[in-house]
């Protein structure tokens, strides 16, 4: 989560100070506990220097929601060359998954509003990532991350570490999975600063799902 910004003081604040502020309220009071006036306090400014950037609350969600979608499409990047160690590659990558949705709180809960809102609400993320899920993965910005999973899978197929999957499928898994672990029962991981051994507990938690769904089936 982006902090640290120098706040203005009766100036205009740049877009980066005020989707920085929006995220900071965001992981701490929620998506829907927060006003443009509270954004505004903290910069030392008025809401309708905010208006010179953004039309409303909805136009920072959406744009705060694409930096997220940015970071999120340079997941599972791929070792130059070929990938001769599949199943090391993928618990790399997915170590660093939960890295980036530990580092983005406010990310979190956005997608757990675009979850909960289908066609009855603003679905921020989703609009962010240019369309819905199902189109998305094959076009628009988060189209390269799933292509570099798509050839993680297949490189594993071929080594004989894992079995033939959809890679769509195997995304919702480790997707959902993880977002029920950063807030059920609670959202300890979210809110504070989780300790070394938590974090690699949720990893190796997260490595173990993937695995046992990737893992091919015995022979008979």
């Amino acid at each position: 989560m982006s902090t640290g910004a120098t706040r203005p003081r009766g100036g205009v604040p740049t877009r980066a100070l005020i989707l920085n502020e929006v995220e900071r309220l965001i992981a701490s009071k929620g998506v829907y506990a927060f006003t443009l006036r509270d954004v505004a306090a903290p910069l030392g400014v008025q809401v309708p220097a905010i208006y010179k950037h953004y039309a409303n609350r909805d136009d920072v969600l959406i744009e705060v929601s694409r930096r997220f979608i940015n970071a999120l499409s340079h997941q599972f990047r791929l070792p130059e060359g070929e990938v001769t160690d599949p199943p090391a590659v993928l618990r790399g990558a997915l170590a660093k998954f939960v890295d980036f949705h530990l580092a983005n709180p406010a990310y979190v809960r956005l997608s757990l509003v675009d979850f909960a809102t289908p066609g009855g609400g603003m679905e921020y993320v989703k609009l962010a990532a240019g369309g819905p899920f199902r189109e998305n993965f094959r076009s628009g910005p988060l189209a390269p991350m799933h292509r570099r999973l798509r050839t993680l899978i297949e490189a594993g197929c071929r080594s004989g570490d894992f079995r033939r999957v959809v890679p769509l499928d195997f995304y919702r898994l480790v997707k959902a999975a993880l977002l029920i672990h950063l807030v059920f029962p609670d959202d300890v991981l979210l809110t504070g600063r989780p300790a070394a051994a938590r974090v690699a507990a949720l990893k190796t938690g997260l490595w173990d799902i993937a695995n046992r769904y990737l893992r091919p089936e015995p022979v008979p």
